[in-house]
């Protein structure tokens, strides 16, 4: 007769009569290797799970905000589809009035402008500054939320300095992207990833010239939505001399909410 291993577990109590039961011994140790198995596999999924869950979070952020940008844009296009429709209408209703009425030609033009206002972009630049020290450029944009929070999801940011005085126009971007024939940046998710602005923010970028003789003529603001739309775009033009002082140079804007 062939002799099989068994375990065999007691459990006792205070009183009455103690129970035992017993196992093949290799059926405990499958158990028990399946058990650790479970156990280790169950630590594993936990750990990546616990590495992973910033990422989702962003992710899922980054979803929600797509959807409410998707939603803000929508009521944006019905809304200039509807004041587009009622300024024909009422353009056209003027136009088959008697001509020569000097306030149905003001009117007119009123519409013509109301058409520049549709709109309204989420962001605006409230101050510029560009500093030359050196052979340093940099230059400062003080970003300020235009309306409800709720309307800009944040986006991208590229400063491109640009000489036209040359032939070709030389574009340095910064951060560094390829850029068309007219400086547009090609890829707008190379550009410096900003949240959302709820009151103000400034943002500051910096390049070196490759000499004291090299110089810019301009430089252009470009914000992208995180989905890559054309939210703002600010050319500003280069003061010269800022290029000719032996000592640190600065160049100031402020603008005035229209």
């Amino acid at each position: 007769m062939k002799v099989q291993n068994t375990i065999t577990f007691i459990v006792s109590r205070n009183y009455g009569r103690p129970l035992s039961f017993s196992l093949p011994a290799w059926r405990v140790y499958a158990g028990g290797t399946l058990a650790v198995l479970l156990l280790g596999a169950m630590v594993v999924l936990s750990v990546m799970y616990l590495l992973s869950y910033s990422r989702m979070q962003r992710i899922e952020q980054e979803h929600h905000e797509l959807i409410e940008e998707r939603d803000a844009l929508r009521e944006q296009i019905l809304s200039a589809n509807q004041a587009a429709f009622e300024r024909k209408e009422n353009r056209l209703a003027l136009e088959a009035g008697p001509a020569g009425d000097e306030a149905q030609q003001a009117r007119l033009a009123g519409w013509v402008n109301y058409a520049d206002e549709l709109y309204q972009p989420p962001i605006r630049v409230s101050s510029y500054t560009a500093r030359v020290n050196g052979r340093t450029v940099e230059v400062s944009f003080r970003l300020v939320n235009q309306g409800e929070p709720a309307n800009n999801r944040g986006g991208f940011l590229f400063a491109i300095f640009a000489n036209e005085d040359e032939s070709p126009a030389r574009y340095v971007p910064t951060p560094a992207v390829k850029t068309n024939e007219e400086g547009f940046p090609q890829t707008y998710k190379s550009g410096i990833r900003f949240t959302r602005i709820r009151d103000a923010v400034t943002f500051r970028r910096r390049i070196r010239r490759p000499s004291r003789e090299d110089y810019f003529t301009h430089v252009t603001l470009f914000l992208f939505s995180v989905r890559g739309g054309l939210l703002l775009k600010e050319r500003y033009e280069l003061d010269r001399d800022l290029f000719l002082q032996d000592e640190p140079a600065v160049q100031t804007r402020h603008f005035s909410q229209a």
